[in-house]
């Protein structure tokens, strides 16, 4: 043994990292590249170098020139230093350490280190221009259904029951060209414009003449036409407007049939065997009666009617239609021989349809594959399919567009200044749509803004309240649970955030259909004030009334998804107002490099805050689950009224999503999910929509996260406190000592579970091409 007084020349610094690199006067040697590298960081914030987090997640030094300025509001970022290099995150303590109550106040900066706008553009004047000419409101010279060859029934129906007094633009050229000529056709028309009825007149009108000329017939006389429509909501619209127009009493033998996925398909089968001559459907579920159902008679078809064609191609179902089709034209030529369709005056032929509103090369494959020979139908113009290719697509002229350039961490709160604005100025039967996109991002803005359940309304509660208060609640909670309460079918809230009047939605592609039905059932009937939020599901085709503002607060994928996007409002002449939210840098060459044609106004975040949160009062907040919490998380001091509010509504985010775990999960998976959302825009706008210019600090901030992008965590979708294996299975401990059989049992029962909810959810998702554009 070595003696007490003999100094030792060993290393007692501890080790560099855990594989066993050490320091060394010439570096750290052995292991990775990559954990040398990061031992020899750690030493040198050992060595006096060390970093600390801002607010924001951003890593600092501590030298003179980037220490923190001894003015700025944000004293203390959320991992805070305890001088022995561990690191605290935000609302936490070390362990065992009671709560200091000197400790410096974590504020939420959301109105610091942001970027600044990068283009200058004078105001060009369009808010005090005068109201524009509608271009797709129904005509005005004169022009009625009687003389474009209807029969005299069908254009008094659509005037005395339907009160629709005079066709638009598109219907006046397309309608009498589709009833007297026999060829293919692509219908090229603005949204709102009347692309349904532009298609259903003639062939409703054709098959009622076939009736009164010949011999009659009924449902039982074969399917006629076919309606192909996107999404379950656009062919749910076309078969409520279908059911309008046949609702005349000489037209009641006429019998639409609805086909969705995800409904049952045995009730569809018994539909199918009673018989119906218009079916409307998507293409994945049409495909599949085609295959399996032998009862579905489709020899007869003499149109096919492709809707939202661009969207058909974008979704995948290029395969699925080439199956229709030929399935189409097989079932034709084994009824050629027997009785002809021609004498009952009904084209000889099938005749194809294409809709869009917009052009471009996906469609024209679709063209090539489908049409023949077709007729090239635009508002105002007639042309051939064969001549030269259409301009570009214009909005409505009565659209008031406009951007907004905020950055990163000010976006949750400018969305709530504007909807609070909106409804300000507007109530009655005023209706807002919200676009995201991916659902996950819908989620947590719907769990943001809607009302607090009565269970978190209870953890909500100070724990001070007295007995008498809890007696009384007690009292009144077993008197609701005696009380039947009939589930909502809606994914239906309150919104007290925004207005306590007003009611909030929200409608992706992962819900039910059921749920998705009734969702958008609710918010058409709504008769106060009323906002959705949706991904791109809710973009295509969709009528809805009283649609004032259409909200972009993530930007859209290319251009024609903008166009189909404003669409949404200002249909059939009315106005509308439409607003896209931008980040500060490159994307501000968004307008001017992508919407050329399109006249946007620019308006700044700042300005949109002032007028949200410093005009009215804020609404009343939801409660914080810990108070303590509540001197942690405080706005500052200074700063205008707005400026306060707002931050106090960002703060109060912060504090549900740390409260609790389902709504942190929530947001962290949203964020998750946005960030991969964001790199699938197309190749042409990938400069403008560059993801390595995104600070990926602020955008968690702008979903409450308060921790580092690189440290959040989140658990698998499923149960709470189970971690899949490396393969994603959970797998079952065959060496148990103890022998319980038991626990097998439900372990068996558990992986059988999971594996027909996974089923069941394929089955759901089977027509669904991207996650991210349609959720």
């Amino acid at each position: 043994m070595a003696e007490p007084d003999i100094l030792v020349n060993f290393d007692l610094a501890p080790a560099a990292n855990a594989f066993g690199a050490s320091s060394s006067i010439n570096g750290i040697r052995g292991g990775r590249w990559k954990d040398r590298f990061r031992a020899k960081k750690r030493l040198q914030n050992k060595r006096g170098k060390p970093s600390f987090l801002d607010a924001e997640g951003n890593q600092k030094s501590t030298n003179a020139q980037s220490r923190p300025h001894p003015k700025s509001d944000v004293p203390a970022g959320p991992n805070r230093d305890n001088g022995s290099g561990n690191r605290l995150k935000a609302g936490n303590e070390l362990p065992g350490a009671p709560r200091s109550n000197h400790d410096q106040p974590i504020i939420s900066s959301i109105f610091s280190s942001n970027p600044v706008s990068v283009v200058n553009v004078e105001k060009t004047g369009t808010e005090n221009a005068g109201p524009a000419i509608p271009t797709n409101a129904p005509l005005k010279d004169g022009s009625v259904f009687s003389t474009m060859g209807l029969a005299p029934a069908l254009a008094s129906h659509l005037v005395n029951n339907m009160n629709i007094s005079a066709p638009t633009s598109i219907q006046q050229i397309a309608v009498p060209q589709l009833i007297s000529s026999d060829s293919d056709a692509f219908i090229q028309a603005e949204t709102g414009s009347g692309k349904t009825l532009t298609y259903l007149l003639p062939l409703v009108h054709r098959i009622y003449t076939a009736t009164l000329s010949g011999d009659k017939l009924h449902r039982d006389s074969g399917c006629f036409a076919i309606i192909l429509a996107p999404t379950r909501e656009l062919g749910r619209q076309i078969y409520t407007v279908l059911m309008q127009l046949l609702s005349h009493p000489s037209l009641h033998w006429l019998v639409p049939i609805l086909i969705l996925g995800g409904e049952k398909k045995k009730s569809e089968k018994a539909r199918i065997r009673k018989g119906g001559n218009i079916l409307v459907a998507t293409p994945g579920r049409l495909a599949d009666h085609l295959s399996n159902t032998t009862s579905l008679d489709v020899g007869f078809v003499r149109w096919l009617v492709l809707d939202e064609g661009d969207r058909l191609m974008e979704l995948g179902f290029e395969e699925t239609l080439q199956q229709i089709l030929t399935a189409l034209n097989e079932r034709a030529q084994k009824r050629s021989n027997k009785a002809p369709l021609a004498d009952l005056g009904l084209p000889d032929r099938r005749i194809t349809v294409l809709c869009s509103a917009t052009m471009k090369a996906s469609v024209q494959k679709l063209g090539d594959m489908s049409l023949k020979d077709a007729l090239y139908l635009k508002s105002n113009q007639k042309s051939d399919a064969a001549s030269d290719g259409p301009k570009s697509f214009q909005a409505p002229a009565q659209l008031k567009q406009a951007y907004i350039v905020s950055p990163a961490k000010l976006r949750l709160v400018t969305l709530a200044s504007i909807l609070r604005r909106a409804f300000i100025r507007k109530k009655e039967h005023m209706k807002v749509i919200v676009f995201f996109s991916c659902a996950d991002s819908v989620d947590f803005h719907y769990q943001a803004f809607r009302k607090i359940d009565d269970k978190e309304q209870q953890d909500t509660e100070s724990e001070t309240s007295s007995d008498e208060e809890k007696e009384v609640e007690t009292e009144t909670l077993e008197d609701n649970k005696k009380k039947p309460q009939r589930p909502s079918l809606a994914a239906k809230s309150m919104a007290p955030l925004i207005d306590p009047t007003v009611s909030l939605f929200k409608l992706h592609g992962s819900l039910a259909q059921h749920i998705r039905t009734n969702t958008l059932n609710d918010f058409f009937h709504e008769k106060d004030g009323a906002v959705l939020f949706c991904t791109d599901v809710a973009s295509r085709g969709l009528d809805l009334p009283n649609v004032d503002l259409v909200v972009q607060y993530d930007p859209p994928y290319s251009h024609e998804d903008y166009i189909h996007r404003i669409g949404r409002t200002a249909r059939a002449g009315r106005d509308g107002r439409a607003l896209l939210f931008l980040l500060p840098g490159c994307e501000e060459g968004y307008p001017g490099q992508v919407l050329k044609e399109q006249h946007l106004t620019r308006r700044l975040a700042d300005e949109v805050l002032k007028k949200g949160f410093g005009a009215a009062p804020l609404p009343k907040a939801a409660k914080v689950v810990d108070p303590l919490w509540k001197k942690d998380f405080m706005p500052k001091n200074s700063g205008a009224k707005w400026e306060q509010e707002a931050i106090e509504f960002h703060l109060d985010i912060e504090r549900r999503v740390l409260a609790s775990d389902e709504f942190s999960n929530v947001a962290k998976r949203a964020f998750q999910s946005h960030i991969r959302a964001y790199a699938t825009h197309v190749a042409a706008e990938r400069e403008i929509f560059d993801i390595k210019q995104l600070h990926l600090g602020h955008i968690a901030k702008s979903f409450g996260l308060r921790e580092r992008p690189g440290d959040i965590r989140l658990p698998a979708r499923g149960k709470t406190g189970t971690v899949p294996s490396a393969t994603g299975k959970r797998k079952l401990d065959s060496t148990d000592t103890n022998g319980d059989s038991t626990r097998d049992a439900q372990d068996e029962e558990e992986l059988q579970r999971a594996a027909q909810m996974m089923r069941k959810k394929m089955r759901e998702h089977m027509n669904i091409a991207s996650e991210f554009n349609i959720g």
